[in-house]
């Protein structure tokens, strides 16, 4: 098992104690995003290696939100509790359990799904400026005022706080109490506390060694699949999605004119009003954090739509990467003939959605698109190759039409 060790002691051999073997497992791969990229079909095909062991469920989002309790869940979900989520009951009888190294003789790996684990990480931001605030002398206090005090002049392009400093006269000083610290205010909702922090900061002091698997999608499709999939039924149809991305295209552009673009991105309050889930789509904003912590070859990343095209081909990186043993002819076939999980069944009846939706949002993803692409060192990620096969595919309706 990977990661064994981190915590050895929630990996041990209970077979004294037990009569069925559990091994407690923490994940090894996380599948971090993004929603309506086909990530449970992924995530299920990654599953059906013999050497993956599935998760009670795909997506926990404890690293996210579940662990902090209220509004994201009835209560604090444990580490424990965390960890049952990856047991793996009743090894098999072949596998030998050595009581000196600890590790299995066959290794097995298991993963975490959750497909807020990219960009979701307001909630920890907001607990880690508790935690280091509220306790000037402590170690993570200390830390965090060092950091203040080098981060004192907040220029706007940084991406680290929501402060225009251009505005603020107390830019120009260090600010030695911590409770003058203003963060992001959006709309008089409450403050929201963005810090350069994020998600993957935790997972990589945790488990440093992790894969990390990126599936993403050109924005444009995959804001109106989220639309259709995420809304109300009653609420459903072009036209009102039309004017939810206009009303939240406008929002991003009222608070983008005040603070970065990465501030915007991770503030919970901006995330809530929007109309349409815009944010999930900046794809360079959320990776660029995590391959600062994470070095480039434990990040895979993926676009939905070659997945689509060669499915088979696609899963074999994947499990490369994982580092994985090439599968029999027999598994290869289990895996390829699996049935596509979790399609949208709205989008038919609710139809295609406006051109001029199409066109604004186009617009509107472009720079973030370039970014992307200059990221990854991979002009793909614009897109443009979608797009062509988009408007080729209109084109010959038209002619088909006009016959008609």
């Amino acid at each position: 098992m990977s990661t064994l060790q981190v915590f050895p002691e929630t990996l041990r051999c209970h077979y004294k104690r037990q009569s069925d073997m559990i091994l407690r497992c923490l994940p090894y791969f996380f599948l971090i995003g993004q929603p309506k990229c086909a990530t449970t079909d992924v995530f299920r095909r990654i599953n059906l290696h013999p050497d993956v062991v599935e998760p009670i469920v795909k997506g926990p989002h404890w690293w996210t939100r579940k662990r902090y309790g209220p509004p994201y869940a009835s209560r604090p979900v444990t580490f424990s509790e965390y960890l049952d989520v990856f047991n793996a009951p009743k090894i098999e009888e072949n596998t030998r359990c050595d009581k000196t190294l600890h590790r299995w003789s066959n290794e097995k790996i298991t993963g975490d799904g959750s497909t807020s684990t990219l960009w979701d990480s307001s909630p920890t931001m907001s607990y880690l400026y508790k935690i280091m605030s509220s306790d000037t002398q402590s170690i993570s206090g200390k830390l965090f005022s060092r950091w203040h005090i080098s981060h004192s002049v907040f220029e706007k392009t940084s991406g680290y706080v929501g402060m225009n400093t251009r505005h603020d006269p107390k830019s120009k000083n260090v600010i030695q109490n911590l409770q003058e610290v203003k963060y992001l205010q959006y709309y008089q909702y409450k403050d929201e506390v963005v810090l350069p922090f994020t998600v993957a900061n935790v997972i990589h002091s945790v488990l440093p060694n992790s894969r990390i698997i990126a599936v993403i999608r050109e924005p444009v499709s995959r804001l109106y699949s989220s639309y259709l999939f995420f809304t109300k039924k009653t609420s459903l149809s072009p036209e009102t999605f039309d004017r939810n991305v206009k009303d939240s295209i406008q929002k991003w552009q009222d608070c983008t004119r005040q603070y970065s673009d990465r501030t915007c991105a991770y503030n919970k309050t901006l995330q809530n009003s929007l109309g349409v889930r815009l944010h999930n789509g900046l794809y360079s904003l959320f990776l660029r954090d995590w391959l600062k912590v994470f070095h480039k070859d434990q990040i895979l990343v993926l676009r939905m739509e070659d997945y689509h095209q060669n499915v088979a081909e696609t899963i074999i990186s994947i499990y490369r990467h994982l580092g994985l043993r090439a599968l029999t002819e027999e598994e290869e076939k289990v895996v390829n003939m699996a049935p596509v999980l979790n399609k949208n069944w709205k989008k038919p009846t609710i139809g295609k959605m406006l051109e001029s939706s199409e066109k604004i949002l186009k617009e509107f993803y472009k720079p973030y698109n370039r970014d992307l692409a200059d990221l990854l060192k991979d002009s793909r990620y614009e897109w443009e190759d979608i797009y062509l096969k988009s408007e080729e595919l209109n084109a010959s309706h038209l002619t088909a039409s006009s016959y008609a």
